[in-house]
């Protein structure tokens, strides 16, 4: 499947595309098994067609599948049996392939099993022919992981009787190797590091150890059989687990620092704070640049008054702390100023000497009552 107008898929979400594909083939009645494949090379949408008995797979851009269609077509042409000939092949590799096992889909994979445990004994033979106790299980199971398992070479996997390849799974691992039951892509090992491999390979072999060597009577120290077969000091030889695939924040594993759930909490934590702090610093500078403007203003006002360019008057009436009040508004520093320059000015105006009859002072100030005398 192609788009027009585009030669490539350069830009184009192929995964997303595939996924909406299914969503739309799942809503046809006349289509089964609609099952979109998006982890491959190329994300593919496979699905049955119920009337012509057909299974189809959908890609999107794989071109080189067209051009093999193509060659395919020309040797039809040039010799008509060729067309018999493939056909007949199809046939005869699907007659020899193992009978199709049920299915249940689940995120796309097969997680079907037997689980009918009345009807087990018809389709398994061997039901019920082990009579190993307990002890023997655990002994033979201890023996087969230190002595006969090879963990370079072959995958731990519940869903075999044979031993299953590294090679076969194509998984470069170098320590345990477990293939999960269900999903059979996922490694269940790939987090284990050398460290950890070294320790519980530890643990195995002395535990193969403890449990293989026959015992009379246990130690004294020892309050119970529980305790001594599962001393840590014997099984590990005293050290702790390694936590080099652990967390540095929370020590859990499962996640790294950068993605620790704790670490996120405390960086939100520490942006509230930061966020609180620089507001509380920003309010405090904006008061302290207050203070230094008015401080300036006043020290501005002293010089002005030392140097004799602003007049103070103080009116003889004055109520200390209150602030004069007109018309329901404060009047400005400068109007209060002009109001006493007024009153001032009044106060000259009302002086009126006896002697020269002059405005601006009395009689004992006047020049002629001073030359007088």
């Amino acid at each position: 499947m192609t788009m027009d107008g585009l030669e490539t898929a350069e830009g184009l979400d192929c995964i997303r595309i595939i996924e909406d594909l299914a969503k739309v083939l799942k809503k046809q009645s006349g289509l089964r098994n609609v099952l979109p494949i998006t982890t491959a090379k190329v994300p593919i949408v496979k699905f049955f067609h119920v009337r012509s008995g057909l299974e189809v797979d959908i890609s999107l851009y794989n071109t080189l599948a067209l051009h093999n269609t193509r060659l395919l077509s020309s040797y039809a042409a040039i010799d008509p049996r060729v067309k018999y000939l493939c056909y007949t092949m199809k046939v005869f590799t699907k007659i020899y392939k193992e009978p199709k096992k049920p299915e249940i889909l689940v995120d796309g994979w097969n997680v079907y099993f037997f689980d009918k445990i009345e009807e087990l004994p018809v389709v398994w033979p061997d039901y019920g022919k082990n009579t190993e106790s307990v002890g023997q299980l655990w002994l033979g199971l201890l023996r087969f992981y230190t002595e006969e398992f090879d963990f370079k070479e072959h995958v731990i996997c519940i869903r075999r009787k044979n031993l299953l390849t590294t090679f076969k799974k194509q998984w470069t691992s170098k320590y345990i190797v477990i293939e999960d039951p269900f999903d059979l892509n996922h490694n269940l090992g790939a987090g284990l590091s050398r460290k950890m491999t070294n320790f519980i390979m530890k643990a195995f072999i002395n535990g193969r150890r403890l449990f293989g060597t026959p015992i009379k009577v246990f130690p004294k120290e020892y309050l119970s059989k529980m305790e001594y077969f599962f001393d840590p000091e014997v099984l590990t030889e005293g050290e702790l687990a390694p936590n080099d695939r652990c967390c540095r924040t929370c020590g859990k594993i499962g996640h790294f620092m950068r993605d620790c759930p704790m670490r996120r909490k405390l960086r939100r934590r520490r942006g509230f704070e930061d966020t609180k702090n620089q507001r509380y610093t920003e309010s405090k500078e904006k008061r302290s640049n207050e203070d230094k403007e008015t401080q300036l203003k006043t020290t501005e006002k002293e010089s002005s008054i030392k140097e004799g360019k602003l007049r103070v008057c103080t009116p003889q009436k004055r109520k200390l702390g209150r602030t004069i009040v007109e018309t329901g508004r404060e009047k400005t520093p400068r109007q209060s100023a002009e109001k006493w320059k007024r009153l001032e000015d009044k106060d000259l105006r009302e002086k009126r000497c006896f002697i020269c009859g002059r405005e601006g002072h009395i009689k004992k100030e006047c020049p002629q009552y001073k030359g007088a005398a």
